[in-house]
């Protein structure tokens, strides 16, 4: 057993793979739910993403997920430690854990940018201007005849 080969609150790792750690400060979830899914049973990143996404519930959540990285992996350490690496800094925490379990920042990151790019192809911010007002038209145009028709059943 050992340590984590990289340290809580530590530049130097977090230049290293920059990448990751990127995504784990501006996307915490995703590094998350990715090193979840590696390390545990099938479908245990879903039930963390999940469970982490409940106020007051992922503050029992995150420590839980670093203690079973860390037990997965063969890693020295604490439940108490768990909580306060957690607490004092989860964006940190989340990616020493994830690089622990094997994430790699920068396969992630192109698939986030291949998939956000999947996502806007196509996408024309004009002609979707002009459906919605063709269909907010159709919607008023539908309200109305509504209206004359409620309004000639009640004088007949």
């Amino acid at each position: 057993m050992g340590g984590f080969s990289y340290g809580l609150l530590n530049p130097k790792d977090c230049v290293s793979d920059w990448k990751l750690c990127l995504l784990s400060y501006c996307f915490p979830f995703a590094p998350f739910g990715i090193a979840a899914d590696k390390v545990l049973s099938e479908g245990d990143g879903y039930r963390c993403l999940i469970l982490s996404s409940i106020p007051l519930l992922n503050y029992v959540v995150l420590p839980c997920w670093r203690k079973m990285m860390r037990e997965a992996k063969g890693v020295d350490g604490n439940i108490l430690f768990d909580c306060c690496a957690s607490y004092c800094c989860p964006c940190c925490t989340i990616f020493q854990a994830s690089h622990e379990a094997g994430v790699d920042g920068a396969l992630e990151v192109n698939k986030t940018i291949e998939l956000m790019k999947r996502g806007v192809e196509g996408f024309n911010p004009k002609k979707e201007m002009e459906k919605a007002k063709d269909q907010s038209k159709e919607a008023a145009d539908d309200a109305k005849k509504a209206a004359e028709e409620a309004k000639q059943e009640a004088t007949a």
